[in-house]
């Protein structure tokens, strides 16, 4: 099924930050994805959490805590297809 967004090479960063290491915060994201603005990687995050392809397991915001990122089914399926082009194009 096509998504209902463009991924951009931050955007694939940010997945494969989240897949390596699922529980990360937006700070934590941004610094392993290169996305140094605050504002910039909650849009970034914000945007992939609407797709479908990443959610938060914490209620951060709302308690006063960090947000912890994984990636939903959907997520885990593009980032693998993702990795496996990839190392196939290495070939």
């Amino acid at each position: 099924e096509p998504l209902e967004i463009r991924l951009t090479y931050r955007a694939l960063e940010i997945l494969t930050a989240i897949a390596a290491q699922p529980g990360l915060s937006n700070r934590e994201v941004g610094q392993r994805a290169g996305v140094l603005s605050d504002s910039a990687i909650a849009k970034m995050l914000g945007r992939l959490a609407r797709v479908g392809l990443i959610e938060t397991t914490a209620q951060g915001q709302a308690n006063g805590r960090a947000n912890a990122w994984r990636l939903t089914p959907r997520g885990k399926e593009v980032e693998r297809t993702i990795r496996r082009e990839s190392a196939a194009g290495r070939r």
